[in-house]
């Protein structure tokens, strides 16, 4: 996939920085204690492909109650082909989700030898003719369903809502990292658009807030993502997760709807404007010295004096980041 830039105007650029500075000077002694204190994000390493409009800057508000200036990435809600999520029968083929159940435990494909460990686990998600348990959700709608049976979810998709993600021009350490333990928070954007949450709902304890028991989940697509609240977000870095499958000789999917990228490339920016970048570093070794958030600083192909980042995690099947280190918007996702 040949990454195209997204233009802003060197005029508008360089005043609205001059600008930020001028309203973050106050922040930078007290930041620099703390971390890194300088733009991260190079707009012109996405592709716009999938964007709605030119990447463009605003005045926003900061995680931390300071004013500053964000980027807005305005982005399509389903911007690549997904699916299949959800089997029909115990004898389909659907996509994948990192199964937390007693028996076999793990990224597993949605297919019989999964329906029968979950069913051996307590969780009734086939019916007596081998049918999934399945149920298609509307946005905003709440199902009447039985807590005591278990459901393959999906989402409807809503294909005319728009995304704005708002990214901090400058990126700095927060006093205290932000877990990515929940599905909603948002841990990132990929350089194609597409958005990274955190960690899926737990199959064993059950999804926060849904009118269901244990047991369900709501189904990931080959590529690691799946549609809620009318769009679509991965959950495992869809650029490294064939990767993930042949590492555990998964056969049944693969990813094709984005492009696979390899040692040390960038995938994307995370919300607090850091790079997020795959498990190895561009010569094929291992990152050394990684925080608890798979992060570390160092030289980099796209920063070669050094900056801040991620790596995608080389130990764990839902291979984002456990945290985010940097200060975020106060806002971050606008949807129209």
């Amino acid at each position: 996939m040949k990454i195209r830039s997204i233009s802003i105007h060197t005029f508008t650029l360089a005043t609205v920085l001059a600008g930020a500075w001028g309203v973050a000077a106050q922040a930078q002694e007290a930041q620099s204690a703390r971390g890194y204190f300088f733009p991260a994000l190079i707009p012109s390493y996405f592709d716009k492909e999938h964007f709605l409009e030119d990447i463009s800057m605003e005045r926003c508000e900061l995680s931390n109650g300071y004013q500053s200036w964000c980027y807005r990435l305005k982005v399509k809600s389903n911007p690549v082909e997904v699916g299949p999520f959800c089997p029909e029968t115990i004898n389909d083929i659907g996509g994948v989700y990192p199964y937390d159940g007693a028996t076999n435990p793990g990224l597993r494909v949605l297919k019989r030898d999964l329906f029968e460990d979950m069913e051996a686990d307590g969780y009734d998600i086939v019916d007596d003719d081998g049918a999934i348990r399945f149920i298609m959700i509307k946005t905003g709608e709440i199902p009447n369903l039985d807590p005591d049976l278990s459901y393959c979810i999906e989402v409807e998709p809503d294909n005319e809502l728009q995304l704005s993600y708002m990214i901090p021009v400058f990126s700095w350490h927060a006093q205290e990292s932000t877990p990515m333990d929940d599905a909603s928070k948002i841990v990132g954007l990929s350089l194609i658009g597409m958005p990274i949450n955190g960690l899926p709902p737990s199959v064993a304890n059950g999804i926060p807030g849904a009118p269901t028991g244990t047991g369900s989940m709501p189904a990931l697509d080959a590529c690691g993502g799946h549609i809620n609240e009318g769009f679509y977000h991965s959950h495992i870095f869809p650029e490294t997760i064939n990767e993930i499958y042949a590492r555990h000789h998964i056969g049944d999917v693969r990813c094709e709807a984005v492009y696979p990228k390899g040692s040390g490339d960038l995938v994307a920016y995370a919300m607090d404007g850091f790079p997020i970048y795959t498990h190895l570093e561009s010569n094929g070794a291992t990152p050394t010295n990684l925080d608890e958030c798979n992060g570390h600083f160092g030289p980099t192909i796209h920063y070669p004096t050094g900056m801040y980042h991620y790596h995608s995690s080389s130990a764990e099947d839902v291979n984002i980041p456990r945290c985010l280190k940097g200060v975020m918007a106060k806002q971050q996702l606008i949807v129209e």
